[in-house]
């Protein structure tokens, strides 16, 4: 009932932020270049995935929350610190920021969760087969690094109707799925019914008119509570699978992010200068349709989640994981995106 309850009340809140953020002028318009979509489509996505999210917390759970999952109130505190990441990428939306004032708030947002909850990657397991990695003290950049790098992965990849979306839905389905076969109440389930609720909007399937884009404050904010819930999930005693698992829950947006900064590198060009030099711009200016390159990232999604689900439950080794993590990546970037990238030059 409580799940029908948060269904209605995300297609009610859609509905209303995409008549109020058009009627503000709160929209995204087509520049030619980057944005090639037609008209003027709201940005409002993200707080239209928030509003429900909050309602969920504070009227249908108040006695559990997210506490509820894996003992775990941390999750609950990610949630609320990370309104200051949603409203930072609001005003992104309103009035485009500079990349370092981001970077700092995003940097900052990460930090107060640390300080507030005391949990960061300590613990990155046996990547490397010879033996557990503890990070101690130096845990605490590197999760920040890593979460600040999630964040932005999230945002450049949404560059096309879809993609975040269905890699959210994938995530917190795989993730929900993961607590449910270990006895852990599937809180996160509420993540999926909300991402597919924001999908029929974000890509139109009820009419352009009602069209809904997630704009720098969804992506951003997404990204960021996806980020620490991975972290939370993956440490300590009680955690639901392993710090590598992570990797394979979020595959595509690691190795877009990952490749599109070695090339960045390469080319001697800026980290966080715009461009259509992503896997989905790339097979889109190839000529392939928008539902194929669509089709094909959820498929992707949905195959690496799987193989994530698949090792939590049948103990694959953390090297095995992790050298097949970089093996997929390593591909990726030779065979797809260098090589594509240089045809489009």
């Amino acid at each position: 009932m409580h799940y029908l309850t948060i269904l209605a009340m995300g297609v009610g809140s859609c509905f209303l932020i995409s008549l109020l953020f058009r009627k503000l002028g709160i929209v995204d318009k087509p520049d030619g270049v980057r944005k090639i979509h037609k008209g003027e489509i709201a940005l409002g996505g993200g707080l239209a995935i928030f509003l429900p999210s909050l309602f969920f917390i504070l009227v249908l759970y108040p006695e559990s929350s997210l506490n509820s999952l894996s003992n775990s109130p941390e999750l609950l505190t990610v949630f609320f610190i990370s309104i200051i990441i949603l409203s930072l990428g609001l005003w992104d939306d309103i009035k485009p920021l500079p990349t370092s004032i981001r970077l700092i708030v995003q940097i900052f947002a990460s930090w107060l969760v640390i300080i507030t909850t005391d949990i960061y990657i300590m613990d990155l397991g046996n990547l490397l087969g010879f033996g557990n990695l503890y990070l101690g003290p130096l845990g605490i950049p590197i999760t920040i690094f890593m979460v600040v790098g999630v964040c932005n992965a999230f945002n450049m990849l949404d560059g096309m109707d879809g993609i975040v979306g269905f890699v959210i839905l994938v995530c917190s389905s795989a993730i929900s799925l993961i607590a449910y076969l270990n006895d852990v109440p599937e809180v996160l389930f509420l993540g999926s019914i909300l991402c597919l609720v924001f999908l029929l909007f974000n890509l139109g399937l009820l009419g352009k008119k009602w069209k809904l884009f997630l704009g720098d404050s969804g992506s951003m904010w997404l990204g960021f509570i996806t980020a620490w819930f991975l972290v939370i999930l993956s440490q300590g005693e009680d955690r639901l699978f392993l710090p590598v698992t992570a990797l394979w829950l979020v595959l595509l947006p690691l190795i877009d992010a990952l490749s599109t900064f070695l090339s960045r590198l390469w080319n001697r060009k800026s980290l966080f200068l715009g461009d259509r030099n992503h896997i989905h711009h790339i097979l889109l200016d190839a000529g392939l349709e928008k539902w194929k390159v669509l089709l094909i990232f959820l498929i992707i999604s949905i195959i690496s989640a799987g193989f994530g689900v698949f090792a939590n439950l049948n103990s694959i080794s953390e090297p095995t994981q992790f050298y097949g993590f970089l093996t997929i990546w390593f591909f990726y970037f030779l065979l797809v995106k260098f090589p594509l990238t240089n045809n489009r030059k």
